[in-house]
């Protein structure tokens, strides 16, 4: 069995994975027209829009939009790359953007899914003397949560293309229920921990499997009841092999009725391998 065996979540779990996550994902065509985009994207650029060359500077720090293009065409993906948001207010920001080119032609898509550069980190380590009540982490997650749904956002009638953004999304994605079961996970997170040829083994299982940290996730699952976010946080995961994975996490939770369902978790390959990983004394940070 491969990972593309694996079942995906159900349409109104992909409205909310993608539609709420927290971090920036948008579906364009070919030249950068937006067929889809999220609340966390129109926060990155200061409103929404109907294409990127509308938001992405030309020139200065980072990518243009054409620059990304023709990387795109020529190795298929990008990974971590630098690119600067300019908002109808004026306000720039920059990011960094993975994306994946699937199709060809008239077909083409592209899977873009973009994240802040954050100081700080949720939970507050256990090293640190932050305020995560004044973190830039903490307003982060805030600004999202009280952005509005744009008039591009996931929806039933762009069915084929969430499923599609979820098979192919150049980011690791992984759903956890209640029980720290592995609801769900795309073919880049089954990937990530080299359960590729085996999914099943992962999938359905507690995700206990993959932290190398215990006493973290412990930490992480006592949080549940909270609906508190994981935001910018570097853990080590486990491979199936055994060995450590360098990982930066954004993750938050459905909660509906006061009721947490599942988790929404968005993981990349950590950029800075080498920085030291973040850590928390278990059930030691309040609310």
């Amino acid at each position: 069995m491969t990972a593309e065996n694996v079942t995906i979540p159900s349409t109104d779990q992909l409205i909310d994975v993608i539609g709420n996550s927290s971090v920036g994902i948008a579906v364009t065509d070919g030249s950068g027209a937006v067929v889809l985009h999220n609340k966390a994207l129109s926060v990155l650029m200061g409103g929404e829009t109907a294409h990127l060359g509308e938001r992405i500077l030309s020139g200065g720090a980072g990518e243009d939009l054409a620059g990304l293009l023709e990387r795109l065409k020529k190795d298929g993906r990008i990974e971590h790359a630098a690119v600067t948001f300019r908002s109808a207010a004026g306000k720039d920001r920059t990011v960094r953007v993975n994306a994946v080119l699937t199709g060809e032609g008239a077909g083409t898509r592209i899977h873009w899914v973009s994240r802040p550069e954050l100081g700080e980190r949720l939970p507050v380590s256990s090293t640190s003397t932050e305020d995560a009540a004044l973190s830039d982490a903490t307003a982060w997650i805030r600004a999202v949560d009280e952005c509005a749904h744009p008039s591009l956002a996931p929806a039933k009638d762009k069915e084929a293309v969430m499923r599609e953004f979820y098979q192919v999304a150049p980011v690791a994605i992984h759903l956890i229920g209640v029980n720290g079961n592995v609801m769900h996970a795309n073919p880049a997170d089954v990937a990530l921990v080299d359960y590729t040829a085996t999914p099943t083994e992962y999938v359905g299982g507690h995700i206990r499997k993959i932290y190398e940290d215990q006493g973290l996730l412990d930490d992480f699952l006592s949080r549940w009841d909270e609906d508190s976010p994981i935001i910018n946080f570097r853990a080590n995961f486990v491979t199936k092999d055994g060995e450590p994975r360098p990982v930066l996490i954004f993750s938050t939770a459905q909660a509906e009725g006061g009721s947490v369902s599942n988790t929404r978790c968005f993981v990349f390959n950590d950029p800075e391998p080498g920085r030291a990983r973040d850590t928390i004394s278990a059930f030691g940070w309040p609310a």
